[in-house]
């Protein structure tokens, strides 16, 4: 989800992936699967991966219609 201040500019909500872990009420080793094969986007930064919580939200409603990839741009 997407956030506007009062410049109107959009801003990203960053999730770690315990946030969507408790999101999505699955496992460290269903996420990390998630991740691997491409279900949902991630980004890592050192050793922390990072997830945009609309990309996320995309995958899902993706996924609920049946499409097999979510297009982000």
């Amino acid at each position: 989800m997407t956030k506007k201040n009062e410049n109107q500019k959009v801003s990203t909500i960053w999730l770690r992936s315990r946030d969507v872990r408790k999101m999505l009420s699955i496992s460290d080793s269903t996420l990390q699967s998630m991740r691997i094969n491409g279900a949902i986007p991630a980004y890592k930064l050192g050793t922390s991966w990072f997830y945009n919580e609309q990309e996320i939200l995309d995958s899902l409603e993706a996924g609920k219609n049946g499409k097999k990839e979510v297009s982000h741009g």
